[in-house]
């Protein structure tokens, strides 16, 4: 998949009834993002790779392995357009 993420410096975010409220505190935003994209959101912020982010997800969601993998990486790619989460450096994977 795509490696290793987390979420951002400035970030902030708390879920609430399954929705994820993420507060950009560099650039003034509120986002509201739906339960499975919470879930993600909170994956990263619990330090899992985007592979095991993409297994908690298949066994965690009701669709084709395939397509919840493919949905994992896009928004994965997404929040870090957005500047919520940071991609690591391979060699702060392990750390």
């Amino acid at each position: 998949m795509l490696g290793s993420f987390r979420i951002a410096s400035d970030v902030r975010y708390r879920v609430i009834d399954d929705e994820a409220v993420v507060v950009r505190q560099g650039e003034g935003d509120v986002l509201v993002f739906n339960q499975v994209a919470a879930r993600v959101i909170q994956l990263v912020g619990e330090g899992l790779t985007s592979q095991q982010i993409g297994d908690h997800a298949v066994d965690e969601f009701d669709a084709p392995e395939e397509r919840i993998r493919e949905d994992v990486a896009m928004f994965l790619e997404e929040l870090e357009n957005l500047n919520v989460v940071e991609r690591l450096p391979q060699d702060e994977k392990n750390a």
